[in-house]
């Protein structure tokens, strides 16, 4: 059964990093967000742990995640902000803690606008 995020919607694949590193959202909603990897040894230093480097992709991508959440798809509804922390923990799979971190982020240009912005369209048009 496929994912979704709270407000319904299949979750989809990360592109660029996230991708190469195997990642995916397995959940989504607002002020949240939680992300997978396997470890491989493609992710793993010299002495054999998680590159701390994978461990803050993790924080931030998870961060800025839980930060840009909607409800509405292809809207933004943070009204009235335009800075978001989130703070995010990393753990193994048996919940042992191996890093934390914050992130700050910047809301898009129009969020603050209480019925939000429409996304961006791609370069096909949707």
């Amino acid at each position: 059964m496929p994912l979704s995020d709270d407000a319904g919607r299949p979750l989809e694949l990360f592109r660029g990093l996230m991708d190469t590193l195997g990642g995916r959202i397995t959940a989504w909603g607002r002020d949240h967000a939680t992300i997978e990897i396997d470890v491989t040894d493609k992710v793993r230093n010299g002495i054999d742990l998680v590159h701390g480097g994978v461990m803050a992709a993790l924080v931030d991508t998870a961060g800025a995640n839980a930060g840009i959440f909607c409800a509405e798809p292809g809207r933004v509804r943070k009204a009235g902000k335009t800075i978001f922390v989130s703070s995010c923990d990393v753990t193994d799979s048996d919940g042992n803690l191996l890093a934390t971190g914050e992130v700050v982020g910047r809301y898009g240009p129009g969020s603050h606008l209480s019925e939000g912005i429409e996304a961006p369209s791609t370069a096909d048009g949707t």
